[in-house]
């Protein structure tokens, strides 16, 4: 124990015997916070508090306060000589102790000699995880508590007030205020703050001044931008052996008053005594030297420095980081030596530990923001990576509708003459054909037919990609068009020996559906084409035609070969056969089952499929009923009233292809029916019979002036109630087009144009 009687953490003074009641009193009360644990002479040993004088104790610890309030009776009572006390007042030795690590060094050797109920050694051990939890984080000590039973002990008339005897516990008390104080300012301020200079230099400047010392200052031993200024002085002997720690800055100085020397931005590698290599400042306690003449009397080359730094005393602070030595935090007193007060020591270390959170917050936050900022410079990358994508995507788009309008006239032309020629030849050829000649030509005629299919296949399904496609749309019967459809197949199942069958539970009023009937049939060609050619001689495949409510379902079931699980999802992709190309035994491009999927979407509906491998395949269709509308069968004259535009669909004129194609893309995406006119000269019949919502139109159309269209649109009456939105030249942009809607500036911004659209289909629908 006598380790805690010589720490000075234990500070004793002289108090009246019943000044030291009301403290022990009061203090106790502070047990009835939850969380609490107090420990008193009670629950100890007496025989090991006589040995070191302690006749009562009481150690409380607080989810906000800790303290040791102690009775020593090794000084005995004595009775005061003052004349100004009564004759019965007594005085007693009394310790107080607040700082954690010394509480948690009392606990432990409580816990060694002094307890053995289970119970008290239970609450010592929780005090001292207590303590440790809150080691990083300020906390009110037992002074603090106490301070309103000292004020009003002050103001009682059991103590005079000009008594001297309690006057220094009131100024250590008054201090120790003023220290937790100060202590909580500068936790404040690195909670608040991720500026470290800032909290650096505020902090420096408070604490010299709390200190009352000439100089205080932070050295650093990562040096900063300033290292390498010069500093106001220079040592006499450049041969003097420098100190085993490395190098380091003065960053952070604050001076009391201009006469004292600046050493800010100091970089000289004499700083410390050149036999200390740092490591007992490991342990984060700090190092006060009363006398620098006294210390330094062997490292002459040290002293010469300090004193041309005009340090005669000075108390030094380790700054820690991770374990490391970051930095010191020193005190400096110039002229004279001083005696440093342990309640200095400790509150210096409090400060320097409260630093190197400030420093490691400070250094989090900086990895952050490097993080942040690479993580901004990748999604930059990335985005330019999909703006690329994107361009290189368009022009490949530019490129399809080339190569594919190209298709449309270099290869459906030759193919027309082709599969007519060789039909004529078949029907009405000069002269008796051989059986081979008729077979060559009959190959010919079929392998046409079937190339021209492909291709017709492909220009489709390029055009509602593109969102150029409108369904035709009128009423016609469910049963008469499923009909029309399995006919041209009846001839191969009988050749393979395949019941084809159709089965339709449709009551009469429910017959008629309206749609688009052309590509409702190729939807079911499609699907009956594909479960004969994967179904087996003396195999089935049925047709079922019904009725959902306002869906038509359309279902083709096969006992065909059936598809694996895992290959379903590849069926409706484009060019996807699921057999190898070694081993294919069936034909065909693999675009069949990918068009009618997007000819289900284009109604509105959608494909789904059950399989098993070996038992067959059944495909179901759902379609929507779509709206009919009526078209103007006449020429439209003047007195006729204009027609309900479409909610959706927009015209778009426009000759420049790859605007178009952009646009076409854009607004099909966000669900808008686009059909695209390239011949401006033939806009208002079409707006006429198409009725949009919305016309697009480009204002430098090549050998069409926008402005008579424009103007024709508005004039007449059954196309006036339709919204126009120009496209204008950028160098056009102050001179907003006449009659129309609204305006969107070349090149476009898709934002920008899909903001115009969506207001004036708006505005159309209401």
């Amino acid at each position: 124990m006598a380790q805690f009687s010589d720490n000075l953490a234990l500070a004793s003074r002289m108090l009246p015997t019943h000044t030291y009641s009301l403290l022990r009193r009061s203090l106790l009360q502070q047990v009835n916070q939850p969380g609490s644990l107090l420990v008193t002479e009670t629950d100890l040993s007496m025989q090991w508090l006589g040995t070191y004088g302690w006749g009562e104790l009481a150690l409380l610890i607080t989810p906000t306060i800790q303290g040791l309030l102690v009775q020593q009776m090794d000084d005995a009572c004595m009775t005061l000589a003052d004349a100004s006390v009564a004759p019965s007042s007594e005085l007693c030795s009394v310790g107080m102790m607040t700082e954690p690590q010394a509480l948690i060094a009392v606990m432990a050797a409580l816990l060694e000699d002094a307890v053995e109920t289970v119970d008290v050694r239970h609450r010592l051990v929780n005090g001292q995880q207590q303590l440790r939890d809150r080691a990083s984080r300020s906390c009110p000590d037992l002074i603090l508590s106490l301070l309103p039973t000292l004020t009003n002990l002050s103001s009682t008339t059991l103590i005079p007030a000009n008594n001297t005897v309690c006057q220094p516990v009131q100024d250590a008390l008054d201090q120790q205020l003023e220290q937790g104080l100060l202590l909580n300012q500068v936790v404040t301020k690195i909670r608040r703050s991720l500026d470290l200079r800032s909290i650096l230099s505020t902090t420096v400047e408070e604490v010299r001044q709390f200190l009352a010392v000439d100089r205080l200052l932070i050295y650093q031993f990562q040096p900063m931008s300033l290292v390498g200024t010069e500093s106001p002085f220079t040592l006499s002997d450049g041969d003097c052996p420098a100190s085993n720690l490395q190098a380091g800055d003065i960053t952070y100085e604050s001076l009391a008053s201009p006469d004292i020397v600046s050493v800010l931005h100091l970089t000289e590698g004499y700083c410390f005594d050149a036999n200390e290599d740092g490591r007992h400042y490991l342990d984060g306690s700090p190092v006060a030297i009363n006398d620098i003449q006294e210390q330094y009397r062997s490292s002459p080359c040290l002293l010469d420095f300090l004193q041309k730094a005009q340090v005669r005393a000075k108390l030094i602070a380790p700054i820690l980081v991770r374990d490391g030595l970051w930095g010191f935090l020193i005190a400096h007193h110039c002229h004279t030596p001083r005696c440093w007060q342990p309640r200095e020591l400790i509150f210096l270390q409090h400060i320097a530990e409260h630093l190197s959170i400030a420093v490691q917050q400070a250094e989090l936050y900086e990895q952050l923001q490097e993080q942040t900022h690479s993580l901004e410079a990748c999604i930059a990358n990335q985005t330019q990576d999909l703006q690329d994508a994107l361009t290189a995507a368009q022009s490949a788009n530019l490129a399809k509708s080339e190569f594919l309008a190209t298709m449309s006239h270099e290869l459906r032309t030759p193919l027309t003459c082709i599969i007519g020629m060789s039909a004529t030849l078949l029907r009405w050829s000069l002269g008796e054909l051989s059986p081979r000649q008729r077979d060559y030509l009959t190959t010919i005629h079929e392998s046409g037919e079937r190339l021209l299919a492909v291709i017709n296949d492909i220009l489709e399904m390029a055009k509602i990609e593109s969102g150029r496609t409108v369904l035709e749309v009128r009423s016609f019967s469910l049963t008469g068009l499923a009909q029309q459809a399995m006919e041209p197949f009846r001839q191969q199942a009988r050749d393979r020996d395949i019941e084809l069958t159709f089965e339709a539970k449709l009551p009469p009023e429910q017959d008629t559906f309206t749609g688009d009937p052309r590509r409702i049939q190729q939807i079911l060609d499609n699907l009956l084409s594909n479960a004969l050619k994967f179904t087996p001689g003396e195999g089935q495949v049925n047709l079922r035609v019904r009725r959902e409510n306002q869906m038509a379902v359309l279902q083709v079931e096969d006992t065909g070969i059936g598809i694996l699980e895992s290959q379903v999802p590849l069926l409706f992709e484009k060019f996807q056969q699921l057999e190898t190309s070694r081993r294919r035994q069936y034909p065909g491009t693999g675009l069949g089952l990918a068009l009618t999927k997007q000819l289900a979407e284009l109604h509105g509906g959608n494909i789904i499929v059950n399989s098993r491998v070996g038992v067959g395949s059944v495909f179901t269709v759902r379609l929507p009923l779509q709206r009919r509308e009526h078209h103007v069968g006449k020429k439209v004259s003047a007195d006729m009233h204009p027609a309900n535009p479409v909610v959706g669909r927009i015209v778009l004129v426009e000759d420049q292809e790859d605007v178009a194609g952009m646009i076409c893309d854009l607004l099909t995406a966000a669900d808008y029916q686009v059909i695209w006119v390239i011949d401006g000269s033939q806009v208002v019949e079409q707006v006429a019979l198409l009725k949009p919502a919305v016309v697009i139109l480009n204002e430098r159309l090549n050998g069409v002036d926008s402005t008579h269209i424009i103007q024709a649109l508005r004039a007449s009456l059954v196309t006036t109630q339709v919204k126009i939105l120009a496209l204008n030249a950028p160098q056009n942009i102050a001179k907003p087009t006449k009659d129309a809607d609204a305006t969107v500036v070349l090149p476009l911004d898709p934002e920008t144009l899909l903001e115009r659209v969506n207001a004036l289909v708006s505005i159309n629908a209401v």
